[in-house]
């Protein structure tokens, strides 16, 4: 797991099923002072997290290996070892970026109701969209073809936006996130660089707004939103390392079949708390 998601994410580890997040709300604790006893109000609710059940597997063939450039490094014979160590570490590594990039789109648009391949987990954007969900909404400026969206439009639907963000949190702005895809904050990015000096096109950017970190979310839906603080959306899993913890077994060892295969399981899940302090836009 990266620092990114540990820094953007409330992060909910050993996560097996399902479990429940607790939460007291009070209401005005303070009241004048007298020889009675008048409680305040309280409530104390729970957020349901639930997880997905997701496998990773592949498998390569001995002779796939031998028909490729990888056949120079094999070792001699034909019922020899045939896995090669440099390539195998880098097949690994790649294997681990792809299901770490699956798991980043599935965290946003993920949808179990639509066949294909975000079918397997429940994202942020269908549950911050779902009926009476309690979200903050706000409607993305959509330029009149063939207009394109531009800096301007950016800038305004940042603004429009981080207006509705309740006033209790809108100074937190060490924990407040603003969660944007990569189209925009490319479009962030240069219209930042063009309004600024040229140490802003040669040096690395620093993504804020009002000093409210700037998210990049590869996995979100483009021209898409979202403000909250970091806390409120929550990324549940079983441990830290599962998606990277791949287990690879020779079958020429046990069933005598020329194949390595590969397979790592994990559970990931997705929800969020407060929907009132989160604003989503799109």
């Amino acid at each position: 797991m990266t620092s990114d998601i540990v820094d953007n994410f409330r992060t909910l580890p050993g996560v097996k099923y399902k479990t429940k997040l607790g939460t007291v709300t009070f209401g005005s604790p303070l009241a004048a002072s007298n020889c009675g006893f008048a409680a305040s109000t309280d409530q104390l609710t729970s957020v349901e997290i639930d997880v997905c059940a997701l496998s990773s597997m592949t498998e390569i063939c001995q002779f796939d290996l031998e028909q490729s450039f990888v056949s120079l490094q094999m070792a001699k014979g034909s019922n020899s070892d045939f896995s090669v160590a440099s390539f195998m570490n880098f097949y690994w590594s790649e294997l681990a970026n792809a299901i770490n990039g699956n798991i980043e789109e599935l965290r946003w648009q993920g949808d179990t109701s639509v066949p294909g391949p975000l079918d397997l987990c429940d994202g942020y954007e269908v549950k911050l969209t779902a009926a009476l969900s309690g979200v903050v909404p706000y409607t993305m400026t959509v330029p009149v073809l063939p207009a394109v969206y531009t800096f301007a439009d950016l800038l305004i639907d940042i603004q429009g936006a981080f207006a509705l963000v309740p006033a209790t949190i809108a100074n937190r702005t060490s924990d407040l996130r603003i969660y944007m895809p990569t189209n925009l904050v490319n479009i962030y990015r240069l219209g930042v660089a063009q309004g600024n000096t040229n140490a802003f096109i040669t040096q690395d950017l620093s993504l804020s707004y009002l000093g409210i970190k700037i998210v990049l979310c590869p996995g979100m839906s483009n021209t898409t939103l979202c403000i909250t603080l970091k806390d409120n959306l929550i990324y549940a899993f079983d441990a830290e390392g599962d998606p990277s913890d791949l287990r690879a077994i020779n079958l020429r060892d046990t069933v005598a079949e020329p194949v390595i295969r590969t397979r790592a399981d994990m559970k990931i899940g997705f929800s969020f708390v407060n929907p009132g302090d989160i604003v989503y836009g799109n």
